[in-house]
């Protein structure tokens, strides 16, 4: 799709099939990022309204939007009811030079309001959007007050070029033309991870760096400016339950499945019952509550997995940096959440059985060394009581993450090829997958073994 800032027609995607297909497709935002779909596969690429009013305020002063084309970066529906497109922007500067910028950006699901239903985008969007509108540039700010050289800035959100909620300036509710912008971290050399591939130790460590710094940074806000933190941060990240819209029943299915599986890795009918139980405890936990102040909670990503992040890679393959992305139900909590769900979801099992402890030295070390950082006074943040927060939170990530190794490890032989075509049999299909019972039994294994199981 081409556009030199002429209005062309909105396209209308094709409908979706029933409900438990938009359940199953929700929960197949795998590895497709990066994959442009031709507009042969996908139909017509959906307009972006205004799109020079979105990004002109973010560009460099003097410099306009010339024109834009776009395609699709995954498929509609992917990415947690997303729709992603890849933009190549052509800006003006000026002197009158035309250069390329790429960017990506991201829309609701424009036509379906099933989807629309189920991932609560009147919530998702603002929430992401106030990521990179509100709290990135004030956490740059508190890091430059506190001595911090720009260039040694946290550096693990992308670059923010505009973002709405409707092409209405005076409405507070997100409708069908809600639009984020952002860079093409891709064109900086950074790769998406592979589903297939679980972190490596220097991945991991690298990882936990990054997300060290994203925990720590926003509870420095809260502490030492307290009004900003609550009205610029503290009023977007409530608590989310993307449940709350799936029925009773469809819940029950899932588990179901996943219990065929736990019941083949043991033979322990306290251990299936445990699972059990942990699943529902994650359920409550996502139906819960906003939780009150601590000192370990800030704002959590809530989905951190290997789809979610994206590192920049040396000449030799050292891993060198980290962007994270798809912020869309972050909320506040404990910071243990992002840590145990990312070690047992995307770390290499050998990897994890062998660090699992040294990890949460390395993550605590780096998170300390951020809040000195800044001049937080870190005497209430022992590592003992760090060790304590882990051991009463942990076990509540269990069930995450084996929820989603039914999505990571799908084989990929069970997904049709279009997308309009999944239905609930993904999750049966891959029942009793070798990869999927294996990693099950890994979990069920470290969980006890680190005493996070019971």
């Amino acid at each position: 799709m081409h556009v030199d800032l002429i209005p062309i027609k909105l396209c209308t995607a094709e409908g979706r099939k029933a409900r438990i297909r938009g359940i199953v497709e929700l929960i197949q935002s795998l590895d497709t990022r990066g994959a442009v779909q031709s507009a042969q596969e996908m139909g017509e690429v959906p307009e972006i309204k205004n799109f020079q009013q979105v990004i002109e305020p973010h560009l460099p002063e003097g410099c306009t939007l010339d024109s834009y084309s776009s395609s699709y970066l995954t498929k509609p529906g992917d990415n947690y009811g997303s729709i992603m497109l890849s933009v190549q922007a052509k800006v003006r500067s000026a002197d009158g030079a035309v250069t390329d910028l790429p960017v990506i950006a991201k829309l609701p699901p424009l036509t379906n309001d099933l989807y629309w239903q189920i991932f609560q985008p009147e919530r998702t969007c603002i929430t992401e959007n106030a990521v990179y509108q509100y709290l990135s540039p004030e956490l740059d700010k508190l890091q430059l007050e506190s001595g911090i050289l720009p260039a040694h800035l946290f550096d693990g959100f992308p670059r923010y070029y505009g973002s709405r909620i409707s092409l209405d300036t005076r409405s507070a509710k997100v409708d069908r033309d809600a639009v984020l912008i952002q860079e093409n971290v891709t064109k900086h050399g950074y790769r998406p991870g592979n589903r297939h591939r679980a972190y490596s130790l220097a991945e991991t460590v690298l990882i936990l760096h990054y997300l060290a710094r994203y925990h720590a940074l926003p509870i420095a806000l809260r502490l030492k400016k307290p009004q900003v933190y609550e009205e610029y941060v503290r009023p977007y990240f409530k608590k989310f339950d993307m449940n709350s819209n799936i029925d009773k029943a469809e819940t029950e299915i899932m588990d179901s499945e996943i219990l065929k599986d736990i019941k083949s890795v043991t033979s322990d009918e306290r251990e299936v019952n445990r699972v059990k139980e942990l699943l529902k405890m994650f359920q409550d936990f996502q139906a819960g509550s906003d939780v009150d102040d601590g000192p370990f909670t800030t704002l959590v990503h809530g989905d951190l997995w290997i789809n979610n992040m994206m590192l920049k890679y040396g000449e030799e393959g050292t891993p060198l940096k980290v962007k994270i992305v798809d912020f869309q139900i972050a909320q506040y909590g404990s910071l243990v959440h992002d840590i145990i769900f990312l070690l047992f979801s995307s770390v290499d099992v050998n990897v994890l059985e062998d660090n699992f402890y040294n990890f949460l030295t390395i993550y605590y070390n780096a998170f300390i060394q951020t809040l000195r950082s800044v001049n937080v006074d870190t005497s209430n943040y022992s590592y003992e009581l760090f060790l304590e927060e882990v051991q009463q939170t942990a076990h509540l990530q269990l069930p995450h993450a084996i929820f989603m190794m039914k999505v990571i490890l799908a084989d990929n032989s069970t997904i049709p090829e279009d997308y309009k075509d999944v239905d609930f049999s993904v999750l049966t299909k891959n029942t009793g997958a070798k990869t999927i019972v294996t990693k099950f039994a890994a979990i069920l294994r470290l969980g006890k073994k680190f005493n996070i199981f019971y």
